[in-house]
């Protein structure tokens, strides 16, 4: 998939519509190449604020700068990044990458995060008032700009942020399966999870269960529950292949693939034979025993690359699992 097809994918659609009715923030998804204009899903509620401040050609000029500056700290790190934009609200940009490629961003957000002061407002119109708007009319619609809590945002955010990667994913990896799916829509959140975000949630009284649900049952009745869980290990696989240099931990995988620690923990052992850190550290070993036979870095320097932070733990591991200690395992390897 492409950058140019971000915008039609069905499941984007979807999380947009979840999204809206779970937060009442509005959405948009960017495509790269394409003019800079924003699809805020959806287009009736978007602010009047913004609206107001959109309507001067300057207005807009300088709002699509803000996003544009935004966007670019969030690639920095590659994950999303909170900022204020020229008018004084917060927007969040996320963006989305397959396998180091840009294929699109989302922005959300155009609230506050504290109730609007008079003081606050007069800061902001500092900045306006070259615009000519008049000035009763831009404070009213000032003061009737949805207001979220800072941790809720934040929460929100890195949901979003998560679902919204994680599905580009999915959607790549079918397509390079010749399309099993073109509908795959993979929200696997176990009881746990549901109960969690739900309980966050509640004072907004919307739930996603029927919409994950859905996602189950559809991916159920072409795949069967059997090849629902091999295609999950799989992904925690994929993803130990990806990060056992890094200090992950069960939870990290889990959370990868969208499973309580315990469910993830049993299904992983029944599936693989393994538990999770058996398996981490045989792949770790399996890495270090590729360094020791086909690189001259010394082992002190291996110890680290493979994910261990230990030399004395790393060479009793070794020693457990081949029999011999990895430099005699590096010697016999050249005779």
């Amino acid at each position: 998939m492409n950058s140019k097809e971000l915008n039609r994918l069905e499941i984007l659609d979807k999380i947009r519509e979840v999204y809206y009715r779970s937060t009442g923030m509005v959405i948009s998804f960017h495509t790269p190449g394409t003019k800079y204009t924003l699809d805020f899903f959806p287009k009736t509620k978007k602010s009047n604020y913004c609206s107001l401040i959109q309507s001067k050609k300057e207005g807009m000029k300088r709002c699509t700068q803000s996003d544009i500056i935004g966007l670019k700290e969030a690639k920095k790190s590659n994950e999303y990044f909170v900022y204020e934009c020229h008018a004084g609200l917060i927007d969040v940009a996320i963006p989305l990458v397959y396998r180091g490629k840009d294929i699109g961003s989302i922005y959300t957000g155009q609230v506050l995060t504290r109730k609007p002061t008079e003081k606050q407002f007069e800061k902001v119109y500092q900045n306006l008032s070259f615009l000519g708007i008049d000035y009763q009319l831009l404070k009213e619609s000032y003061f009737r700009t949805q207001v979220v809590d800072k941790d809720k945002l934040q929460y929100f955010v890195k949901l979003l942020a998560l679902i919204g990667n994680y599905i580009i994913t999915a959607e790549n990896e079918l397509f390079l399966q010749k399309k099993i799916i073109e509908k795959n829509r993979e929200l696997y959140k176990k009881e746990n999870e549901k109960v969690k975000l739900e309980r966050a949630l509640k004072d907004l009284s919307i739930s996603v269960l029927e919409f994950e649900k859905k996602a189950t049952e559809e991916f159920e009745a072409l795949y069967g529950r059997n090849s629902q869980n091999n295609n999950i290990i799989s992904k925690a696989q994929l993803f130990i292949k990806s990060n056992y240099s890094r200090n992950i931990k069960l939870d990290d995988v889990a959370a990868a693939v969208y499973l309580s620690p315990n469910y993830f923990s049993s299904l992983f052992k029944k599936i693989t034979g393994y538990t999770f850190s058996q398996y981490l550290v045989k792949k770790r070993i399996d890495a270090a025993k590729k360094f020791l036979t086909q690189s001259d870095i010394p082992i002190k320097e291996i110890v680290l690359k493979v994910g261990f932070d230990d030399y004395n733990y790393f060479n009793r591991t070794f020693k457990r699992i081949e029999g011999i200690p990895p430099a005699e395992y590096r010697k016999n390897s050249v005779q």
